[in-house]
């Protein structure tokens, strides 16, 4: 998706902005179609789930200008520090569950146990889950919060802050919006701190992508190992 032309730089948001919106709006819709408490619902789930994905997925592509915030970072051993930080986040979202409060209104995880599937069919769901897991959710996610908003809440005209710049009240904010997109609100909080952190320190957006990657492949890991959905 390209923005140019007149009155083109008040439009920079939107090919951050516009996966992230559908993969939300599709979110909520997936379960007024397809509630997984229903033997209907449980059946429509993967495919709903699949299509959800794919969607994403086409938006992504046709913003894949925002992609260009995606460099390599000056120092290649930051990959190998983002990664160990994505695993200490999946560890710690599951192991601080018992230790906090949660709110109705901040919503719940579909919690969909696709065990109940034929073997084919749960194969290629778990495939397709693991695909938004680790490849679409941290590409768009990151994108949007460690390259759009934390600099938009710097300065409105985004493009003009560095990659990597980060203030303590844009971390700060960026973190709690971002606990408030989750039900696991806290380890959502100090998560957003942490890859704030990890992006003021590597200046770079790839870094906090990988970290994110390798946190949700943790938590995929976690739940298979456990058949802990909820967490899914």
């Amino acid at each position: 998706m390209r923005v140019e032309g007149e009155g083109a730089a008040g439009w920079r948001w939107l090919p951050y902005v516009a996966p992230m919106g559908v993969f939300g709006v599709l979110t909520a819709l997936e379960g007024q179609i397809a509630p997984t408490t229903t033997e209907s619902g449980r059946q429509l789930y993967p495919w709903i789930y699949a299509a959800k994905i794919g969607v994403v997925g086409v938006v992504a592509w046709m913003c894949r200008g925002t992609w260009r915030d995606l460099a390599w970072p000056e120092k290649p051993a930051a990959v190998v520090w983002g990664v160990v930080l994505g695993v200490l986040v999946g560890v710690f979202w599951v192991g601080l569950d018992p230790y906090y409060p949660r709110f109705a209104w901040l919503g719940e995880r579909s919690a969909y146990d696709p065990t109940g599937l034929g073997v084919v069919e749960r194969g290629v769901f778990l495939v397709v889950r693991g695909l938004g897991l680790v490849v679409v959710v941290p590409l768009i996610e990151e994108l949007f919060w460690r390259s759009f908003l934390i600099r938009w809440l710097i300065k409105p005209e985004f493009w003009e802050v560095p990659i990597g710049r980060v203030t303590l009240g844009a971390a700060a904010g960026t973190s709690a919006l971002f606990a408030l997109g989750h039900p696991e609100w806290l380890p959502a909080l100090i998560t957003g701190l942490l890859w704030a952190w990890l992006l003021a320190w590597t200046r770079s957006v790839l870094v906090c992508v990988v970290s994110h990657a390798a946190a949700n492949a943790t938590l995929g890991a976690i739940v298979l190992g456990t058949g802990r959905w909820e967490f899914l």
